[in-house]
């Protein structure tokens, strides 16, 4: 666990059954996110979408409190994901996503590389274990939520999608 400049980091990876081109499509899919209910425990609202960023609004129950977020997120060449809280219970902290092929038999697969940096809240650093030990819990839940759209469902991108 990182504390230092008073951010707990988690970091996880998962391993999915698509190729990285439609699992970077729809990991920055937010549209399809919110159309399909991806992850019941988050709610979005997206407020400004581009094809490299975009600016949303999010909403989730950490430490027993609903939090909401407002995130700017660009997407590099290679279509790394950054998202960074601008305003909100987590402002400064950020999630980054990072997709790799990965070789399988046959198949294609892609392993995805999540980091989350979340702050803690002001003399309340005895709650970085548990904080930590939360965030783990949801984005182990929320990683298999996209396998499990992606591998299960069939996710298709949505390529003329306008809003």
């Amino acid at each position: 666990m990182t504390t230092a400049g008073r951010f707990v980091e988690v970091k996880h990876r998962i391993r999915i059954q698509a190729p990285p081109e439609a699992v970077r499509s729809q990991f920055a899919d937010l549209y399809h996110h919110i159309e399909t209910n991806v992850h019941p425990k988050l709610k979005f609202e997206v407020l400004v979408q581009e094809p490299r960023r975009a600016r949303f609004a999010q909403e989730v129950k950490l430490l027993g409190m609903k939090q909401r977020d407002i995130f700017e997120r660009t997407i590099d060449e290679d279509g790394t994901i950054h998202d960074v809280s601008v305003e909100g219970f987590n402002k400064g902290g950020s999630l980054d996503f990072v997709f790799s092929p990965v070789p399988a038999e046959g198949t294609d697969a892609t392993a995805v590389d999540i980091t989350i940096r979340l702050p803690v809240p002001r003399l309340m650093g005895w709650l970085a274990p548990l904080l930590k030990s939360q965030v783990t819990r949801e984005v182990t839940a929320a990683a298999l939520e996209d396998k499990y759209d992606l591998e299960q469902r069939g996710y298709k991108p949505a390529a003329a999608r306008v809003h």
